[in-house]
């Protein structure tokens, strides 16, 4: 009866490489029996490589095979299953040697893709788990993530731009090109986590041209939905809203229009929709609160009232929202895009009730800026103690001639200010809109998509 040492070389041979897996959920009985065998035989490491390099696996020919043989024994030989920290180097190491091995195309890679993703799937979560307990360990904050990006990001790298080659339907793709969203998106995914989304940028620059597949849509629905995702949160972070708005979007219809209602797909609306909601609302695209309750209670209750204040012009309601999610808001790095962009239309709702009720009905034109002046000071209310400053000293009816000439410059206000005369003038009309163009219009237009992103698209 052939020993344990003797099946996994036997499988080699057949190009069975899933037997390599060091994740002992799947593998563990396998794994174990490697352990007695070599434990039994006080196996060195010199020992390991000269039986890997007597198989001469691939005619002898991709040392780094070998490297990833031994490796996987070196782990098997030493694992202790009931201690992560303790066996976390020997996962590393493995992943390192597996990934080395993907990195030059002129070697039989295909079936060590599959290899790859699944064993990201295993050492992502693994990382994640160890960076939890840094301080305990005594390690830096997302030590393990980061070694585990530089691994993932090496392979990126590895994968060729595509300059004069012909495109290929996804099924004709080699093995690596297949699994080339997945990396971008696992890879992306870790520099969130880390707080280096910056890292993200080099990353999407050079997906499309890296990228062989004829179309975008070719790809898993899956994956093309966690890129646009984190593309959309990306752009979020960099405070560019119609990019944002766009691919949150398009990644929130990809979800919503599937017909299988799932638990893991409630979670995937739930993530987009935590981003979609804010930049939607930024982007002057309101969405309806039922739509949102299907999705997370939670996050009705919670925009509901930031909604109403937009509507309603209310500055102080806005500052006391802000104030009540700080928290969550700092923690989702939503704050200061909010903070920043969504007051000037805040102001708009404002004038525009003021011009609707007040200045339309008398058959007037003419704004003075007292009127305004006066609106603002009932909109921002008083001061509430306890409130960081970021709250209560931006806003002032001093500001009411910046507040109208910003609104005119980013066209979403028609009219024209005469700062001697202390006073603004509109078109003459009895329709309110036609003073107010509609805010998603005048952003995209002011602001175009980004052409680089039309690949998704097609």
């Amino acid at each position: 009866m052939a020993t344990t040492l003797e099946q996994l070389f036997q499988q080699l041979h057949q190009n069975n490489v899933s037997v390599l897996s060091v994740d002992l959920g799947k593998n563990g009985r396998f794994v174990a029996s490697l352990q007695q065998h070599l434990q039994a035989n006080n196996t060195t490491p010199g020992q390991l490589e000269t039986l890997v390099e007597n198989q001469a696996f691939h005619g002898g020919s991709w040392s780094r095979f070998n490297i990833l043989i031994v490796s996987f024994l070196k782990y098997c030989k030493d694992v202790n299953p009931w201690s992560l920290w303790e066996s976390s180097d020997l996962v590393f190491n493995y992943y390192q040697d597996l990934s080395n091995c993907l990195l030059n195309d002129s070697y039989p890679l295909e079936n060590l893709v599959g290899l790859f993703k699944d064993t990201s799937d295993y050492v992502i979560p693994l990382a994640s788990r160890l960076d939890q307990h840094y301080q305990t360990m005594g390690t830096k904050q997302y030590q393990f993530l980061t070694h585990v990006s530089s691994i993932i990001s090496k392979l990126f790298n590895s994968t060729k731009a595509r300059f004069d080659e012909p495109a290929k339907p996804f099924g004709e793709l080699p093995g690596k090109q297949k699994i080339l969203l997945y990396i971008v998106n696992r890879l992306n995914n870790i520099y969130f986590k880390i707080d280096s989304a910056s890292s993200c940028s080099n990353i999407f620059k050079n997906t499309k041209h890296k990228s062989m597949v004829e179309r975008f849509s070719e790809y898993p629905a899956r994956e093309q939905v966690e890129y646009r995702y984190l593309l959309g949160r990306y752009y979020l972070l960099n405070h560019r809203i119609s990019d944002s708005f766009h691919q949150l979007n398009s990644a929130f219809q990809m979800l919503a229009g599937q017909t299988t209602v799932s638990p893991q797909l409630q979670r995937n609306m739930y993530r987009v929709l935590k981003y979609l909601l804010p930049t939607g609302i930024l982007f002057g695209k309101v969405p309806a609160t039922a739509m949102v309750a299907r999705v997370s209670t939670e996050l009705a209750q919670m925009y509901s009232g930031l909604i109403r204040v937009v509507k309603e012009g209310n500055i102080g309601g806005f500052n006391q929202w802000l104030f009540t999610n700080e928290r969550l808001l700092r923690r989702d790095k939503l704050l200061l895009v909010l903070l920043e962009k969504l007051p000037i239309l805040i102001y708009r709702n404002l004038v525009r009730r003021v011009i609707a009720t007040v200045v339309i009905p008398q058959g007037s034109n003419k704004i003075p800026y007292q009127l305004i002046e006066h609106a603002v000071r009932f909109s921002t209310g008083p001061s509430h103690a306890g409130m960081s400053p970021i709250y209560n000293t931006i806003h002032s009816s001093g500001n009411v001639e910046n507040i109208l000439v910003t609104l005119i410059n980013l066209s979403l206000f028609r009219g024209n200010c005469f700062p001697l005369n202390r006073m603004c003038v509109t078109m003459k009309t009895n329709n309110v809109n036609d003073i107010f163009p509609r805010v998603n219009e005048k952003i995209v237009a002011k602001f175009p998509l980004n052409n680089d992103d039309s690949w998704l698209d097609e």
